[in-house]
């Protein structure tokens, strides 16, 4: 998500104590049926009522009101073809004179729109029609829509009490049709009413209720279907609780006979889960009722509930008393955002996910882009959410005196599909949401868990990371010194209260550049086991370090978020890779922007360490004070002594063990980015590394191929033992392992793809000589680890020939010679060089047979084919005459 944005800045009320501003979206009808515009109905108290057109960000239209007047509601705009070429807009308000007044007056205000017929032609002015309502609280104003088709179709207003009355008219205020009168008795308030048709309520609302639909279908006629019969679904409260009434609306046709008989019938009313809550407080609604959701914002907590089963069910919770929620959207079927007063985040309500989180301090609202007023100095108003726009991928909504935008990422525009089905379980895997019962890590929740958190707190501050490591070992279910020798632990015994208390120890978000604005992540304990245990247990995932900083009281942390591959970044500065060479060792799943931002660090180690000593410098370097001095704290010298010997400390393991980890860590990077697609690597390769990155890269590779031997054939080996892979006394492990050669050439082939053809052509028309030499020694090393490769098929071949005329000579060993061989009694033969020559074939002779003649004294049949085959030689040449 984008920060919010203006797009036009609206007029303040005239009363700015009891003024208001109200904001609806703009519904168009046409051919029976009604439809969001990308257009916004604005109306302040006192001022005007203006139209907002979102995709140009224009105003327009705007109907002027007198100062005395104060709307009731929200108005209620609607755009429709009236004829060809010509449309018309009618926009009604309920308005009182003054805010205790108590005669409610309904304005209409009718425009014409049409192409103009002659050059400097004027628009008509607006047409104005008044009328008188009941002296009772007005909850809403709308028009619906009924019928299958253009012609049987019929338009009618809708007003909505707060009693529970209902009024229907025509559109054009002419008559009013019936009026639905509320038992005088009740003490009821209608908190939300909404219309929707049958056809989309049997398919969430009433799925699970056949009763309910067969009730309405008797009283359907015969000649129509269920879209023309429209429900009314009235949200109540009353002293006992909170419920959902679904009444049908017989609004009347056409026929003045029929419209007598119009009025409303009670179908069902059903309890709301935990409807005794704050009784004494207005609710906010928004019923989906194709999906069955309905989303309540009560007390800060936005609760949706699933209606389309028997019973209504609660499915997800969001918001807190100490972190309420102020307003809210919904998106689609499944997701809704949820405005807080420091942040604005989109929720998955099927699994409870957040799919995106955006936060809203000052230095936020003070850039907003577009924004074409300043807001007035003292208390930050809320940003109210007014609409979703899913095809603009935008949500509308009104902060103080301007109105605004979010613009959402490609992600959260998902296809209708997608938005009807709601998220897979991919999507929603690390972006759990706190529930609502526990909010962000409450401290004060028991005694123990405080003197935990106290324990923690003052070793760290004393500086004894062995007494971190045991009480997190403890957290983890497992006894102090027995992490190292479980590579996981079960989740069931991980408490993840202090696990996440910890992390919250381990990083912070601190400032480079206040001017520039930089933030990066960094690490503030200096234990190695620790983060260890951490990655064991899955909370070394950005996603849960994401939600650890939001608990830091910092400023800094909880602004802003760390992006992809800063949890890595933060620890390769650790100590040099060892730490990152553990924990890649580990068997855990690591994220694919966490490996690639390790490469990238590493290859960018590899440069001068000019940069290193200037960081370094400037950790060393006091900060000066207001008055030039440079005296500092007490804190900021333990700090920068702590990042010195940090520092030193690194400096050491670079000399002593630094060349052997880079190495070791290489080939663990190499070995994980192998298990990714091929098409992720690329691409997020392509966003966090520069081509210089990528090309250094591959000259790495290249060298793994060559201290592979892959381009070396096997003819080219020399005499000498140490040439010959075995004999040198070293294990067979440390030789080039035959899935070696796949893995360099899967790398390989990313980084080129992560280059493309644009950063080639870029990098030839800069240094044409450098890229045609990188691009030939990579055609010759390619095309030489092929040549080695086909020279390895080819040795394997006449090794596997080798065992196969072994396996033929020990069929003609007879007993003896058997027994001799086996107990390893091997006769050195001398043979000449052509009798050490394998046969043609590789095929070894027959054993020879002993017995010479049959019982009978004849010469058997095997003996004399055994004399024939020795007539010839082994090799014999025939010539062929023609």
């Amino acid at each position: 998500m984008e920060a919010p944005f203006a797009i036009a800045s609206l007029p303040k009320p005239l009363d700015a104590e009891n003024g208001k501003v109200r904001a609806a979206p703009v519904f168009g009808i046409r051919e029976a049926r009604k439809r969001k515009r990308h257009e916004v109905a604005v109306g302040v108290d006192g001022e005007s009522v203006n139209v907002y057109n979102i995709q140009s960000q224009s105003q327009i239209a705007s109907y002027a009101l007198p100062p005395q007047t104060y709307l009731c509601c929200p108005p209620c705009s609607i755009y429709s073809k009236v004829g060809k070429g010509s449309s018309q807009r009618r926009t009604y308000l309920v308005a009182q004179d003054g805010p205790q007044d108590r005669k409610r007056r309904l304005i209409c205000m009718t425009e014409e729109i049409h192409m103009p017929r002659q050059i400097g032609e004027q628009p008509l002015a607006p047409k104005k029609q008044e009328q008188n309502l009941q002296p009772k609280d007005v909850l809403g104003v709308d028009v619906v829509t009924a019928g299958s088709d253009s012609k049987s179709s019929f338009e009618r207003f809708m007003i909505f009490y707060r009693d529970g009355s209902v009024d229907c008219m025509t559109t054009d205020l002419a008559e009013t049709l019936w009026q639905h009168k509320a038992d005088g008795e009740a003490t009821e308030v209608v908190e939300n009413a909404t219309v929707a048709d049958l056809q989309s309520a049997k398919k969430g609302l009433l799925a699970s209720r056949e009763d309910v639909t067969a009730l309405v279908d008797v009283t359907l006629p015969n000649n129509s279907n269920s879209s023309d019969q429209l429900l009314l679904c009235q949200l109540l409260r009353t002293d006992q609780g909170r419920a959902l009434r679904v009444s049908s609306l017989r609004l009347g046709s056409r026929d003045i006979v029929q419209s007598q008989a119009a009025g409303m019938q009670l179908l069902m009313e059903v309890d709301l889960p935990d409807s005794e809550r704050k009784l004494d407080q207005q609710a906010h609604y928004d019923l989906n009722v194709g999906s069955g959701k309905l989303y309540q914002l009560l007390g800060g907590k936005l609760s949706a509930f699933d209606l389309s089963g028997t019973m209504p069910r609660t499915s997800a919770t969001f918001g807190r008393s100490k972190d309420p929620v102020v307003s809210f959207a919904r998106m689609s079927a499944s997701t809704v955002l949820a405005v807080f007063m420091s942040r604005i985040e989109v929720f998955e309500t099927k699994y409870g996910s957040v799919q995106a989180s955006l936060a809203l301090d000052s230095s936020t609202r003070s850039r907003h882009a577009g924004q074409k007023r300043k807001l007035d100095d003292g208390a930050e108003l809320p940003w109210i959410a007014v609409s979703s726009f899913s095809e603009l991928g935008v949500v509308v909504g009104v902060n103080g005196s301007e109105l605004s935008i979010v613009q959402l990422s490609e992600q959260l525009r998902a296809s209708k599909r997608v938005r009807a089905s709601g998220a897979l379980l991919v999507d929603v895997l690390g972006k759990g949401a706190l529930a609502s019962t526990h909010g962000n890590i409450d401290y004060n929740l028991d005694a123990k868990n405080e003197e935990w958190r106290a324990k923690v707190d003052s070793a760290i501050k004393e500086g004894n990371m062995s007494t971190v490591e045991g009480l997190l070992a403890q957290s983890l279910g497992v006894h102090p010194g027995e992490h190292e020798e479980r590579m996981r632990f079960p989740a069931a015994s991980i408490d993840r209260r202090k696990a996440m208390f910890v992390l919250t120890k381990c990083f912070r978000m601190t400032r480079e550049d206040e001017q520039a604005g930089e933030v990066r992540l960094v690490t503030t304990i200096n234990s190695a086991t620790i983060y260890k245990m951490l990655a064991k247990a899955g909370y070394l995932s950005a996603s849960s370090v994401r939600q650890a900083l939001k608990l830091r009281n910092d400023s800094a942390s909880s602004a802003d978020k760390p992006q992809s591959g800063d949890v890595m970044a933060a620890l390769c500065i650790f100590d040099n890779f060892q730490l990152v060479h553990s924990l890649l060792d580990l068997p855990i799943h690591w994220e694919l922007p966490q490996v690639v931002q390790v490469l990238r660090l590493m290859i960018r180690s590899f440069e001068t360490p000019a940069q290193a000593k200037g960081s370094m410098n400037s950790l060393l370097a006091p900060k000066s004070t207001t008055n030039g001095d440079g005296a500092v704290e007490e804190t900021e010298v333990e700090s920068e002594l702590i990042a010195a010997e940090r520092e030193l400390q690194s400096a050491v393991m670079a000399v002593s063990t630094g060349l052997e980890i880079r190495s070791e860590t290489m080939r663990l990077v190499i070995r994980r980015l192998h298990a990714y697609p091929h098409r992720d690597i690329s691409l997020c390769m392509r966003n966090m590394m520069r081509p210089e990155e990528l090309l250094f890269f591959m000259k790495i590779l290249r060298i793994e191929l060559l201290e592979g031997g892959w381009p070396n054939r096997y003819i080219d080996l020399g005499d000498k033992q140490e040439d010959v892979a075995g004999l040198d006394g070293t294990d067979d492990a440390t030789g080039p392992s035959n899935q070696a050669i796949g893995t360099i050439s899967d790398m390989m082939n990313c980084a080129v793809d992560a280059i493309g053809t644009s950063g080639w052509l870029v990098g030839q028309s800069s240094d044409v000589y450098g890229t045609a030499e990188l691009i030939d020694a990579l055609k010759s090393e390619v095309s030489a680890a092929l040549e080695g490769l086909y020279e390895a098929d080819t040795v394997a071949t006449f090794l596997r020939s080798m065992a196969g005329y072994e396996r033929s000579l020990e069929k003609t060993w007879h007993g003896v010679e058997k027994r001799k061989r086996a107990k390893g009694e091997w006769v050195a033969e001398e043979l000449e060089p052509e009798e050490a020559l394998l046969p043609m074939g590789c095929k070894a002779e027959p054993a020879v047979v002993k017995s010479r003649a049959t019982k009978e004294g004849k010469r058997s049949k095997r003996m004399f084919e055994e004399e024939r085959r020795r007539r010839v030689g082994l090799y014999s040449i025939d010539r062929i005459r023609v």
